[in-house]
């Protein structure tokens, strides 16, 4: 607390103190800016009342007046009459005193915590976020600051639909402005954001604590039951979801949005004339309510009541065409029946007229004919590989580029989908069905081929080669005839299992990445050879070395560099954190793995922690030569911004890796502790 830029403590005792420090030295300016200081304070921080807030900024604003005409050019009054403004609803008039203010002294942090304040108010959500960025700058253990960077960049984050990395920030943030002492009457609604950033980050259960904390504040308990509601339903206690949903709806009964959610509680539940029921109370206190609407249409195709669900779902599309989730369904409900006709039709349908339609941008027509083309190609591709021909002659309804690619992608990917469907089943039957060409199916069809198959296909015996040795050729006439038999199943076993590898290299998946390491490491060294191929397609810079090394020793050279040359990501181009035990140190600073927290390393670089805050820090006076690429991963300026410190490059990709990994250790140490 004794950072804060506003006094909090005894707020009502301060302020008395104060009015009679000002009544009786009416001309001390300072008095009176320490006055105006604790009003905002209680207005901005503890009013919890609209009328409240403006009352007591309007207090402030009043005695900020008074030292303005004595003194014109002081920088913190300007300051504090722009966030009495605001905290009365009136920016235009907070705009004209913070710019005097900056003008004065741009590098006040409470000017900065204004000006981001007055960002947010404009709704200017990036201009708030770099505002509130600089007042954490220039007071980092303020909670205040990073009060209203959290929140600021929670706006952000909503406005563009839950970004994983601005909720990871928000966080961050959250936890910072809880650790710096946020007065008690703050910590409940640090609770609510800090709950919503977990639910929003896939922390169901530490989300669950925080709004069960918040069920004990008044304020607060009816807002906790409805969060309590929702992670409950994700957590798929749809029981306890209803409870919670209850307890809200006894404050707030005419909540279309939640009977809807109990709706779907009811669904998940298998208490379908109780879903229904919810839907129709939500659509009694809201006809077009979307998801009531979808809750209802899924409801009755459970009951058996196709044309039923149609039916809601024509009329939904009929009011709101753009209402995807309607469309989804009513041609997954086509595709369930069987009714591939309609599906092709729809498909040219969309099609041809795509082209008649404006050109817009994302919400436009055209979009949205783009969205219900790929969804009508999903339910095609799930009805099988028959639909190809089909999806190929639609191609020529459109002279749109993007459609055409979109087209000719999808019906690669059924064509794919069918090899792996044939590739699979004798994966499964490795060892009467193993061989090259099995191999090289397999390799096609990677993408659509789960690592459990290709895992199984690897698995060969020398039981599974003496049987084919015996059964793929005719009998042989004496023990040398067999043995070349034998020995020609075991390379076709090997050329098998090295596709094998291959492929599974390909899907770079976490689960194939251990495999294959493992085989580089035990297996014969041709396996090996094609095990370390497989682990270059995940960017091992170690797997790199080991196949230029082998290429040296076969006169390989040029063939190897070829094929690594294609691989995508490019070796060692990808950053990775030093693990623990490497000997390295930091590019940038020397400084060893155990004196910080982590490094990371790429290409032929280390950075670490502490060098990527100060970067951060002062990035904007670190930007390096146009010409500069990063030596973590190699993007130029380009593809993110490049920044020089101590005569190393790393761009602000690479740099948000660090950071994220910095602020994500902290949320956890934090929630580990709470």
């Amino acid at each position: 607390m004794a950072d804060a830029l506003f006094p909090h403590q005894k707020l009502d005792w301060l302020i008395s103190r104060l009015e009679d420090k000002v009544h009786e030295r009416p001309d001390d300016p300072q008095a009176r800016l320490e006055l105006a200081r604790a009003l905002i304070s209680r207005g901005l921080f503890h009013s919890g009342m609209r009328d409240g807030a403006e009352r007591e900024c309007n207090r402030a604003f009043g005695t900020l007046r008074k030292v303005l005409q004595e003194d014109p050019g002081n920088a913190e009054a300007h300051t504090l009459a722009g966030l009495a403004l605001l905290g009365m609803s009136r920016p235009e008039g907070a705009l004209k005193y913070l710019d005097q203010a900056l003008r004065l002294d741009p590098e006040r942090a409470d000017l900065r915590l204004a000006l981001g304040m007055l960002a947010r108010e404009q709704g200017d959500l990036g201009a708030a976020v770099r505002q509130c960025e600089g007042a954490c700058r220039k007071a980092p253990d303020s909670w205040e600051t990073h009060t209203s960077l959290a929140r600021a960049l929670m706006d952000l984050a909503r406005s563009q639909g839950w970004p994983q990395r601005l909720v990871e920030r928000s966080q961050f943030h959250l936890v910072r402005a809880l650790r710096l002492g946020a007065p008690p009457d703050q910590q409940a609604p640090l609770f609510r954001d800090m709950g919503i950033t977990c639910m929003r980050t896939g922390r169901h259960r530490d989300a669950e604590k925080f709004f069960i904390r918040l069920r004990e504040h008044d304020r607060f308990r009816t807002e906790a039951s409805l969060h309590l509601g929702r992670v409950a339903y994700e957590l798929g206690k749809y029981n306890n979801a209803i409870q919670h949903f209850r307890a809200y709806l006894r404050d707030r009964p005419e909540d279309a949005d939640v009977l809807a959610r109990v709706a779907m509680c009811w669904f998940q539940l298998g208490e379908f004339s109780r879903a229904r029921e919810a839907c129709n109370q939500a659509l009694m206190r809201e006809p077009m309510h979307l998801e009531a609407r979808q809750a209802l249409g899924a409801t009755l195709l459970e009951e058996g009541q196709p044309n039923e669900a149609l039916r809601v779902f024509r009329e939904t599309l009929k009011e709101v065409p753009g209402y995807l989730p309607a469309y989804l369904e009513m041609v997954r409900t086509r595709r369930r029946g069987g009714d591939g006709g309609w599906l092709q039709q729809a498909l040219t349908t969309e099609v041809r007229n795509h082209d008649r339609l404006p050109q817009g941008g994302r919400s436009g027509a055209r979009t949205l004919t783009r969205q219900r083309v790929g969804v009508v190609l999903d339910e095609l591709k799930a009805l099988g590989p028959g639909s190809v021909g089909g999806v190929l002659s639609s191609i020529e309804h459109t002279q749109d580029e993007g459609l055409r690619f979109q087209l000719w992608e999808s019906a690669c990917d059924m064509a794919v989908g069918a090899v792996a469907d044939r590739a699979s089943s004798r994966l499964r039957a490795a060892g009467t069905s193993y061989g090259p060409a099995l191999g090289a199916e397999a390799l096609a069809g990677a993408g659509a081929l789960p690592d459990p198959v290709l895992i199984e296909g690897l698995n060969l015996d020398e039981g599974d080669i003496k049987k084919a040795a015996v059964d793929r050729y005719p009998p042989a006439d004496d023990v040398r005839k067999h043995r070349e038999q034998l020995a020609k199943e075991r390379d076709r076993a090997r050329a098998h299992q090295a596709m094998l590898l291959v492929a599974i290299g390909a899907r770079r998946s976490a689960a194939g990445k251990a495999l294959l390491r493992d085989w580089a490491e035990t297996a014969d060294p041709e396996l090996a050879s094609a095990a370390w191929a497989a682990l270059a397609m995940y960017g091992e810079p170690e797997a790199t070395r080991r196949l230029r090394d082998r290429a040296v020793q076969r006169g390989a050279v040029p063939v190897v560099e070829r094929l690594l040359s294609g691989v995508t990501p490019a070796a060692g181009t990808q950053p990775r954190r030093v693990s623990d035990g490497e000997h390295t140190r930091c590019s940038t600073c020397g400084r060893a793995p155990h004196e910080v927290s982590h490094m990371m390393a790429g290409g032929d670089s280390v950075i670490c922690d502490r060098c990527v805050m100060r970067i951060a820090t002062h990035r904007r006076s670190m930007t390096a030569a146009d010409d500069a690429v990063c030596n973590l991963c190699h993007r130029t300026h380009f593809e993110a911004a490049v920044f020089t410190y101590n005569g190393h490059q790393i761009c602000n990709h690479c740099l948000e890796l660090s950071l994220g990994l910095l602020e994500r250790e902290e949320v956890d140490r934090f929630l580990a502790e709470w």
